[in-house]
Order: C-alpha cells, then sequence, then structure tokens
C-alpha cells in the first residue's frame, strides 16, 4: 500500500511539472517581437593575470560576439557566446530575427538550429530616427 502511494505521488508530481513546463512555454510563446541585427563585433575578455606576460597562462578558446538587435525603438546588446568560431546566420547584420524580451536575457528564435538561444543582455540604448520619438 506505501509503495502504491509512493508511486502515486511520483506521477502526480510529474503530471503537475508538466503542466507548469505547458504554462510557462505558452505565455512565452506570445511575447516574440521582430528585431534586426545592427551589428556583430567580436567580443575579447579582458586578462585579469597581473604577472608578466611570458608567464600568462594559457587560456581556453572563447568565441563571443556583441549583437546589436533593434526592437521598436529600442538597440539592445546582447552577447552571443560559442564552443566554436562560426555565427549562425539568424545572427548576420541587418537580418530579420524573433525575439523574446525577457530581465537580463533575449531569446532569439534559430531556425537554422532548430531551437532557441540565450542571449546574455550586456546593455541597450533608445534607437534614433524612423518614427522613433527623441528623447530629452
Amino acid at each position: 500500500m506505501k509503495r502504491i502511494l509512493i508511486v502515486a505521488g511520483i506521477f502526480l508530481l510529474l503530471g503537475v511539472a508538466n503542466l507548469c513546463a505547458q504554462a510557462k512555454q505558452e505565455t512565452t510563446k506570445d511575447t516574440y517581437a521582430s528585431g534586426t541585427v545592427l551589428n556583430v563585433d567580436k567580443h575579447v575578455r579582458e586578462s585579469n593575470y597581473l604577472g608578466t606576460p611570458t608567464d600568462t597562462p594559457l587560456q581556453p578558446e572563447y568565441y563571443g560576439y556583441d549583437v546589436g538587435i533593434r526592437v521598436n525603438c529600442t538597440v539592445y546588446t546582447a552577447r552571443y557566446e560559442s564552443a566554436l568560431d562560426n555565427m549562425p546566420v539568424t545572427l548576420a547584420p541587418d537580418h530579420t530575427v524573433q525575439v523574446s524580451l525577457q530581465k537580463h536575457t533575449l531569446h532569439v528564435r534559430m531556425p537554422e538550429l532548430g531551437r532557441e538561444v540565450d542571449l546574455q543582455m550586456v546593455g541597450h540604448k533608445p534607437a534614433k530616427g524612423n518614427g522613433c520619438p527623441v528623447r530629452g
């Protein structure tokens, strides 16, 4: 009897977790906005080593890019990091992307990867021109 209650409790918890995941997916699904990639700049990590340059420890390969994406009248700068030295076609300049804005993250749909990629937000600023109001 005890074993049946434990198994039933596990199935109940899995069902609740599944419903929560579906609800979260549906709430974020409708919040995508169309954006345009403005620029892509290579990001170079700063070294915090204080010794002589010849004694610097080896650093792992790092491929990071700062991507400027305009959504409505705001330009967001987000960091794309990859283990390989390649950029997805979706993040090419003048390319239209689907973006979901979160607090410190931009979720970008990447059709060629078949998934959504999370980019860490580095900054944002008001866009200029093209019908955007001038802020003083």
